[in-house]
């Protein structure tokens, strides 16, 4: 499963392109590090489902995965 993350940066910031990982442990982490420098409007996309989400619901859809183990 691949995850495509892409950001919009703020008024006056520097742009960002997406980027494709394989795993939703590793898109997280890409875009926590978005955020860091300061992009807004993070988004990460499942390309499997389509189904898109922000940080906060990409790590409780990670716990949610992890507890029905």
């Amino acid at each position: 499963m691949a995850y495509i993350v892409n950001s919009s940066p703020g008024p006056g910031l520097r742009f960002e392109p997406s980027n494709t990982l394989g795993d939703a442990k590793a898109a997280l982490d890409w875009a926590a590090g978005l955020s860091r420098r300061g992009m807004r409007m993070i988004r990460i996309r499942d390309t499997e489902t389509g189904r898109i989400f922000d940080e906060k619901e990409l790590r409780e859809e990670i716990k949610r995965l992890q507890s029905a183990v």
